[in-house]
This record gives C-alpha cells, structure tokens and sequence, in this order.
C-alpha cells in the first residue's frame, strides 16, 4: 500500500513539473463574423494605452489612419455597460488628435471607476446610427452592436484601447 501512495505521489509530483513548464497564451476575441480592412494602424490615449485619468480630466486620443472616413467610438466600463460617445468623426488620412477641434466637444473621465476599454470603428462612409449600444451588457453584446453596424460598410475596421479612472 505504501509503495502505490509514493508512486501516485511521485506521478502527481512529474505531472505538477510538467504543467508548470507550460506557458498558456489566451487572446481575447471578440467574435468578429465579418472581415476587416487594415485601416486603423494606431489608436491609443495621448498619455498611452492603460493610461491613468482623474475624474474630470480631459481624455485625448491619438488616432491614425490610412484613409479618409468616419470613426465611431464606443466604450465598456468596468460595470459592463456599453456606450457610444462619439459618432461619425470625420478624420483624414493620417494622424490626428481625437475629439477634432470641429467637434467643439471635450471628452472627460466619468464615474464609474477602474479599467475603461474603447474602441474605434472605422468605415468610409457615415453609419446611419440606428444600431442602439445603451443598454447593452458586456463583451459580446458590445462586439455583436459594432458587428451589426459595420455589417454594411465595404470598408471597415476597428481598434481597441484602455484607459483607467481613479
């Protein structure tokens, strides 16, 4: 009896050795049906990606693309709750500072707290802005509004980025 207890215990013990040399890489994706184009090649905040912002401080973002078109942003806060706060900027192509001076808006850190996560969508022409994302929850009902919005651009993409507010 002795002699299967340490050889199921030097068994466990090979099998833990193993495991712990083993790197699992998890990528989230958010199940994207339809193609996208290489437009978007950079969209962070100014300060940088995972940046910190206090409540009522201004938030940039740095925006690059490779053609003219219009950018919708949309964001999940750490409660799940999915927002878009911005609709068909039009950009041109090349870098610029978001929102654009034409905007004649200003984007502050709101309330709730914690890791915010945005995402730029592009397409060439203005969306009709029928596809409704208050009120929906979490990862998937965030990617299945932006799937259903873009479903009828001929060219789209989309980016993503992070900010915290303390």
């Amino acid at each position: 009896m002795r002699t299967k207890r340490s050889m199921l215990a030097a068994a466990v013990a090979v099998v833990g050795l193993l495991l712990t040399s083993c790197t699992v890489t998890i990528q989230p994706s958010p199940g994207f049906q339809i193609t996208f184009n290489d437009v978007i090649t950079e969209f962070r905040p100014t300060r940088g990606v995972g940046s910190t912002y206090y409540v009522g401080e201004e938030v940039r973002f740095l925006l690059t693309v490779t053609q003219p078109g219009y950018i919708t942003l949309s964001a999940i806060d750490p409660d799940g709750s999915v927002y878009v706060f911005s609709r068909n900027i039009l950009v041109p192509r090349g870098s610029s500072v978001l929102p654009l001076d034409s905007q004649r808006v200003v984007y502050n850190a709101a309330p709730p707290r914690g890791h915010h996560r945005i995402r730029a969508t592009f397409t060439a022409n203005p969306t009709s802005g029928t596809v409704v994302y208050r009120g929906r929850r979490g990862d998937a009902e965030w990617s299945a509004a932006i799937e259903l919005e873009l479903r009828q651009a001929d060219v789209r993409d989309w980016a993503e980025t992070s900010l915290v507010i303390r």
